[in-house]
């Protein structure tokens, strides 16, 4: 099956060729039959006028793979069909807000930092911190990606620095889950799960088990707890792709986050599952609809 209708794939507009995953779904859905076009944020010509949005984006629908809410919504208000939506890209973007939309799902007890504009900071808050999550603390930014924004904190002095240093920033406290410095990845298509991966951390002293920091993954399998887990996330956050990251805490699987432009190579490479083509052929059956 092919389709008529004309699509993009838009990156961050100070991309520079670091995600080859972006790549490798253009070229699925070219392969595809779809006309494709690949585009910097930044080559999107979009504002706001008396009358509505303004400009033209010749292509009926985009894979978004930034993190640009602004962007996502200007284009929806044209009508374009995002891959994901500009509300699912938000609520996944924001790990605060991710944490409290699962907040039926099991998950680490997590404490977000009040919103900070000017004054001096209340010793109380570390008390709260100390009382609700004892130790060691995850501390994290709510923007990030990697694991380039989540600190470990093992005492009040480790906890009161990194408090100094983030809070102009929203970020939260999170439980300390003993997991032998593991994660699972599952990658969510169309709501179905279709590959997973254990990430380990590997580097000495480090919790972190993103690939992206030395993490190494090993193919596991889908039971039917991650599977039920991995997929409610998604549907909770409106994803139509997704990473969603797990921890076990000896008894039950937790969210510990969710990834709306989840990087797939990893878990390309260790279970064979063909990502980029899974989803593809789902992006194409969406746009194809009631043709």
């Amino acid at each position: 099956m092919t389709s008529s209708r004309k699509g993009a794939v838009i990156v961050n507009a100070y991309w520079r060729g670091g995600d080859e995953g972006a790549i490798k779904i253009l070229n699925a859905l070219s392969d595809l039959g779809v006309p494709m076009r690949f585009l910097r944020a930044s080559e999107v010509d979009l504002f706001v006028g008396e009358k509505g949005v303004k400009g033209e984006f010749p292509f009926d629908f985009a894979v978004f793979l930034d993190k640009d809410d602004h962007l996502a919504r200007l284009l929806e208000a044209k009508g374009v069909r995002l891959f994901n939506s500009a509300e699912s890209v938000r609520l996944s973007d924001d790990k605060m807000l991710t944490h409290i939309a699962l907040s039926a799902l099991p998950q680490p007890e997590t404490i977000s930092s009040p919103l900070y504009f000017a004054g001096e900071d209340e010793a109380s808050f570390l008390d709260k911190i100390e009382g609700a999550l004892g130790y060691p603390v995850v501390v994290k930014k709510c923007f990030g990606a990697f694991g380039r924004e989540v600190y470990l904190a093992k005492d009040r002095k480790e906890l009161a620095v990194l408090r100094a240093r983030l809070l102009p920033e929203p970020h939260l406290y999170q439980k300390y889950i003993e997991c032998g410095k593991t994660d699972i990845r599952v990658i969510v298509i169309g709501g179905k799960a279709v590959a997973a991966m254990k990430r380990c951390a590997t580097a000495k002293g480090e919790f972190r088990a993103n690939i992206a920091l030395g993490g190494v993954g090993e193919r596991v399998e889908l039971t039917e707890g991650i599977r039920f887990l991995a997929e409610k996330a998604s549907r909770i956050l409106g994803l139509e792709y997704a990473g969603v990251d797990l921890l076990f805490d000896g008894e039950k699987h937790l969210v510990a986050e969710v990834n709306s432009n989840a990087h797939f190579r990893a878990i390309e490479d260790v279970t064979g599952v063909n990502v980029a083509e899974l989803y593809a052929r789902y992006i194409l059956s969406e746009i194809t609809k009631g043709e």
